[in-house]
């Protein structure tokens, strides 16, 4: 079986096979009766995207303990993340509805080796986190990620308290890497008859304003499991007043032209289709962008055969399809984001998640989002607890990293050492269960995506 594109065609990515192949089969004659030609055009684009259609996470859960937050003084995470760029930073997650904002409460002494490491210093230029402190944190790291994955399980939340130095912490993170900051605020803050208390979201607005501070903002995440996790039901016309009730209080402060993105529903089913529905119809005026969830799989359950099966990675169109069958019902032509995906839930699968493997999962949900129309997808996550980061506890960048850097705004520029765009030769294949094509193709071409799905060739 040949599968052959076109010398000269801006080609940056072939994402092939989902099955075993034949290792001899990237040489020798052509088999005439086993040959497809597959001619791709590039004169129209399928769809536009974002310049941060590729856009990152850092889970909430990361500020349980406020000193592993000084993770993010890092150079060499900053430089991992400014590679990245331009692109979204959403700090979210379950933990985003089980954080105070305490601006009384005092530095760790984490934070506090950190800050006074970058007196008198550029820090976007010259920060660096004291050696020692670095050494601590990575040795106690394992452990600190153990007690967020059992908390996770478990769904057993508790309350924790962040200070103004963790907000100074992650906007100095996502301001020296050249991203965009999305703060997620808690949701679960309620009054007797469950309307949103907003007095902490005050403060904290209040203290981001007087720091001149650029952020875009969310309220809650996973709405749709508020029962489970804190056992409390909020529907979707509350937490569409909600949001207006925030709408109202950034326009009197100064991120009155602020982006205000929600609801990070979970996947579209059941009960939170409704809550979709109902929450667009109360304060989908006030949002810029509607946002949700996908992933595949239960990450404790997962296996290699599921992340390379077709039919599971087909799951995620009808997941699409639904959503903006709500937004076109309710809220036409409003934006689609998917603001929180990656491969398996429950932190990710082990082994799998963030490995070489995971890549063809990604690729395709890259490849299908760009062609249906979502604007922004937020990989979930850049560093944290679980099996789905994109670098390892030592900042090392992981396998699945490379298709990360692979379809961002520089990788549409330049390519990964040892890729020849313009010599590389026809790839020969055969013994292919399923084969599974995606060309994105940089600004000059005026298309980031020209998809092409192959199934059952042999």
């Amino acid at each position: 079986m040949l599968r052959r594109w076109k010398p000269g065609l801006p080609l940056l990515l072939l994402l092939g096979p989902l099955g075993p192949f034949s290792p001899g089969a990237l040489a020798g004659p052509e088999q005439a009766e086993d040959v497809v030609e597959l001619d791709f055009s590039t004169e129209r684009p399928v769809h536009l995207v974002s310049p941060a259609f590729l856009s990152f996470t850092i889970d909430a859960n990361l500020a349980t303990d406020p000193r592993f937050l000084t993770f993010l003084g890092s150079p060499k995470l900053r430089t991992l993340a400014r590679g990245l760029s331009p692109a979204y930073l959403r700090f979210g997650g379950t933990k985003t509805d089980f954080l105070i904002f305490d601006p009384q409460k005092e530095p760790t002494f984490e934070e506090r080796s950190y800050w006074q490491s970058q007196v008198n210093q550029d820090i976007c230029k010259s920060g660096s986190l004291p050696s020692d402190v670095e050494k601590k944190l990575q040795l106690e790291w394992p452990f600190q990620e153990q007690l967020l994955l059992r908390e996770q399980h478990q769904k057993k939340f508790k309350n924790s308290t962040y200070s103004k130095s963790s907000v100074d912490m992650l906007y100095a993170f996502a301001n020296c890497s050249g991203l965009d900051l999305i703060f997620g605020l808690n949701a679960l803050l309620r009054t007797a008859d469950l309307q949103w208390n907003s007095s902490n979201a005050q403060l904290l607005l209040d203290y981001c304003s007087s720091k001149n501070y650029n952020i875009s903002w969310e309220l809650g995440n996973e709405p749709n499991s508020f029962r489970k996790k804190a056992g409390i039901f909020i529907d979707g016309l509350q937490l569409g007043e909600d949001f207006v009730k925030l709408h109202k209080l950034l326009g009197k402060t100064t991120f009155k032209t602020s982006h205000l993105y929600g609801p990070d529903v979970g996947q579209p089913r059941g009960k939170t289709v409704k809550i979709l529905r109902s929450f667009l119809k109360a304060g989908g005026e006030v949002i810029d962008s509607v946002t949700w969830h996908h992933y595949y799989l239960n990450g404790r359950i997962a296996t290699k055969e599921d992340f390379l099966n077709p039919d599971v990675l087909d799951t995620f169109t009808s997941s699409v399809q639904k959503v903006f069958q709500v937004v076109e019902e309710t809220r036409p032509h409003k934006k689609v984001w998917l603001g929180e995906t990656s491969s398996a839930y429950g932190g990710g699968a082990p082994l799998l998640s963030n490995t070489f493997v995971a890549g063809f999962m990604w690729l395709d949900k890259l490849g299908l989002s760009a062609r249906m129309g979502i604007e922004v997808v937020m990989r979930q996550v850049l560093f944290g607890a679980g099996n789905y980061h994109l670098v390892d506890e030592n900042f090392e960048p992981l396998p699945i990293r490379a298709a990360q850097w692979s379809n961002s705004e520089d990788g549409g520029r330049s390519h990964p050492p040892g890729f020849d765009r313009k010599n590389s030769p026809p790839r020969k294949f055969t013994g292919l269960a399923s084969f599974l094509i995606w060309i994105f193709c940089d600004k000059k071409c005026q298309s980031y995506c020209l998809p092409l799905k192959m199934k059952g060739i042999h």
